[in-house]
């Protein structure tokens, strides 16, 4: 061989191996990531309406690290809670079940009939699948599935609490603190930020799943640090204009409830800069999830699934009239899984928060023991980009009991939803709603009497009725007594 060939030689050889080196590496590098340790931070705020977030397109909204986080992962356009109050949703939430499922019908409230109810000790929820994982749970906020000692969070599959059952002041709450309940000086938000960092430092070398369940912005709005009062009052809220509600006083509350969302915000942003400092966020999911929805003068109504009616600058009623509208139902949903599913990616396809079960358990790569079956589904596919080969309907239920009696249940299909009241005694084209919310995206005009959407009014029936029948829904067996 001539020196001239035994160069190309070598050369050839050379670029084999390095091309063999390089695939390697790469193969190391994707290997690596699907085979990646990791954490979770799960997040929900209390009362935190899908609209009121920057990167849901409100421009008034001081939202900065929600709108990184946004920048940063997948946000689901079209997300709904599993119920539009606090303790059904929240059910939902942690155990796969719609609400009628877990033994949870409306919010618990401190009163007799409430002491010995909660969130069904049968029901498994992901924490305690993730415990028997290996990992570390910490819950730090609000629980409110239960108040007697078997529906602790400590007896749900939490190692760490630090929170409430359910109502604490903003300010100087009393909390329990892995069993030591004492007031605690400060403001909620700072508070439970400060012992999440703690949960971090002490758990950086541990698999962990912390879940935050923050206060904000529940009401009163305007308890909150000055400097989240300060950071919006330069704002004139835009507001429904409703006939009969009194602008100002709307304005008014409209900016407080900003500066409870700001409040949040600031505290999420704390989380997200302490996992950074930690060394923690490239292998930490972090999941925002709202509980349900906000109605500030939205069709004239105050309040989340139960709402009163605003006359002038007051409400009546409060929380006496049941509703499903997006207002009430519809919540932020925002996922940011490093490497995973590429940066400021949006999804319309609906989802549920009753989703979060299944998909955790995915991301995680953890099987789902047998014998469980939760109702959600893994939305995984949709992170990484994904399409549905067909859709599938997103459903919600309320059973409203605390301050009226109204059993009502949703199904959200393609561009079309239909609201059903069940047990009403009246015919259902007075009472039952069907919305084009692509077209009607504000729900104010009501089709369930149009002749040319009958065909999509049935199948949306059908669909219901079938999931009813799924569930064990036991309104099913009320509604066919009385009729």
């Amino acid at each position: 061989m001539t020196k001239g060939g035994e160069i190309i030689l070598l050369k050839s050889i050379f670029f084999m191996v390095t091309v063999i080196i390089i695939s390697n590496f790469s193969f190391e590098i994707t290997y690596a990531q699907q085979n990646k340790q990791w954490n979770i931070v799960a997040i929900v705020p209390d009362d935190h309406s899908r609209r009121a977030m920057g990167a849901y397109g409100d421009a008034q909204a001081v939202t900065p690290n929600f709108d990184r986080l946004a920048e940063q992962g997948v946000r689901f356009n079209h997300a709904y809670a599993a119920a539009p109050v606090c303790s059904p949703s929240r059910a939902a939430f942690f155990s796969g079940k719609y609400s009628s499922q877990v033994g949870i019908n409306d919010f618990l409230m401190r009163t007799p009939y409430y002491q010995q109810r909660g969130l069904d000790t049968q029901a498994v929820l992901w924490p305690e699948i993730l415990k028997n994982n290996g990992y570390t749970t910490g819950l730090i906020g609000k629980w409110h599935l239960g108040e007697a000692p078997r529906f602790h969070p400590k007896n749900r599959g939490f190692d760490y609490f630090v929170g409430y059952e359910q109502d604490a002041k903003s300010f100087d709450p009393v909390l329990d603190v892995n069993g030591k309940i004492g007031k605690i000086v400060g403001h909620t938000s700072n508070i439970f930020v400060k012992y999440a960092k703690d949960f971090l430092q002490q758990n950086k070398n541990n698999k962990f799943a912390l879940t935050m369940t923050f206060r904000e912005p529940q009401r009163p709005w305007n308890a909150v640090p000055k400097e989240d009062l300060d950071a919006v009052a330069h704002i004139d809220p835009v507001v429904p204009d409703v006939p009969g509600v009194d602008q100002q006083w709307l304005k008014k509350i409209t900016r407080d409830n900003y500066a409870a969302i700001h409040a949040l915000d600031r505290s999420v942003g704390e989380v997200l800069d302490e996992l950074d400092r930690l060394g923690l966020s490239e292998n930490t999911i972090v999941l925002y999830v709202g509980d349900h929805g906000m109605l500030i003068g939205h069709h004239g109504y105050f309040g989340r699934g139960a709402v009163g009616v605003i006359a002038g600058d007051k409400v009546v009623g409060d929380e006496g009239i049941a509703n499903l509208y997006d207002e009430a139902i519809k919540i932020p949903f925002i996922v940011r899984w490093p490497g995973q599913t590429g940066q400021n990616k949006s999804v319309d396809v609906p989802v549920s928060n009753i989703d979060v079960f299944p998909t955790i358990l995915s991301m995680l790569g953890i099987d789902v023991p047998a014998g469980i079956s939760p109702e959600g589904k893994d939305i995984t596919m949709l992170l990484k980009g994904g399409k549905p080969q067909i859709s599938q309907p997103v459903f919600a239920q309320y059973n409203m009991e605390n301050f009226g009696i109204a059993h009502l249940r949703m199904v959200r299909f393609e561009n079309w939803k239909l609201i059903k009241r069940f047990n009403q005694g009246a015919p259902a084209n007075l009472i039952d709603q069907l919305y084009n919310v692509d077209d009607d995206p504000g729900e104010e005009n009501n089709l369930i009497e149009a002749t040319e959407h009958q065909e999509i009014r049935k199948k949306l029936e059908a669909m219901l009725n079938v999931w009813q029948h799924k569930i064990k829904d036991p309104v099913l067996a009320q509604y066919a007594h009385e009729t």
